[in-house]
């Protein structure tokens, strides 16, 4: 079964989402806008930024990371001895099994430092609006897609869980806003900007917080669920102070180079690459 099949018998999804990532990306737009002309408060640098870093992810998405992505996913769906029959029903359930895998992927990212590298960019902006969604780093797709190899070994085509996956991107987009207030009982079903503020949030109630994609059903379960209770600092706890879309990248893959050379033990070598990111070898302590 090819890929060009499959994609002929999905042009009644894949077309709609293509619509939908076209407004998307015109809402954001749009936000810029009437920002600019209410004079309302926005950091125009972060918003230059998260635009070139954004341009760059979707170029390397649409090739050669996208091409990893489904090479790495046939690679272990040819190991399956299932094979889910593709439908709507399906690809509902594959999102669905999508969103809780992402859960753990989210929480990888925020706990191992190697996954962190490329997670922080998207943390790294002090400002917080539309625009954020684009932030995305550049080795990220490279990476993400083996939290999804679970599913296909169990038979979802690496076609649909790409779709899936990026349906879980696309819903995020409109959670990064300031302009949208809590959302009563939404809050407690669904990923809302008010959660999402909590997630990016530095404050040490907020930090490590609602991991969700679309759901916050998993938050509630593995107790990382926090309501918004206080006025969010965006950003890092500690702030990179740079508006270059390389050296955003670039970060936390030189900080764990950097206590890489400063480990005096293998097991300090190996947790600067898969420690939590507040970790640090006693000698960087001391600087």
């Amino acid at each position: 079964m090819t890929v060009e099949f499959l994609e002929s018998q999905l042009d009644w999804l894949l077309l709609p989402m293509e619509q939908f990532s076209v407004v998307m990306l015109a809402i954001v737009i749009v936000e810029v806008g009437i920002d600019w002309i209410a004079h309302q408060s926005r950091d125009y640098r972060e918003t230059i930024t998260n635009f070139a870093i954004g341009i760059v992810y979707e170029i390397l998405s649409s090739t050669i990371a996208g091409v990893c992505m489904f090479i790495g996913l046939s690679a272990f769906a040819v190991l399956s001895p299932f094979n889910i029959s593709i439908n709507p029903w399906t690809i509902a359930l594959g999102i669905l099994v999508a969103d809780f895998l992402y859960y753990w992927q989210h929480t990888a990212e925020h706990r191992i430092r190697l996954f962190w590298a490329h997670h922080s960019v998207h943390h790294s902006s002090t400002d917080f609006n539309l625009s954020v969604a684009l932030r995305l780093a550049w080795t990220e797709d490279f990476i993400a897609w083996i939290f999804y190899i679970p599913m296909a070994l169990m038979g979802f085509h690496p076609l649909v869980i790409l779709i899936a996956i990026q349906v879980l991107g696309l819903y995020q987009v409109w959670i990064h806003t300031q302009k949208i207030g809590r959302l009563g009982f939404l809050d407690k079903i669904l990923n809302t900007p008010s959660l999402h503020r909590v997630h990016h949030g530095a404050n040490p109630r907020y930090i490590d917080k609602n991991y969700g994609a679309i759901l916050v059903l998993w938050d509630q379960l593995f107790g990382t669920y926090e309501a918004e209770t206080e006025k969010v600092i965006y950003g890092l706890t500690d702030n990179i102070d740079t508006h270059n879309p390389l050296k955003v990248n670039a970060f936390e893959y030189w900080k764990i180079v950097t206590y890489i050379q400063k480990s005096q033990t293998i097991s300090d070598v190996l947790k600067s690459i898969f420690a939590p990111p507040e970790w640090q070898p006693d000698s960087a302590k001391l600087d």
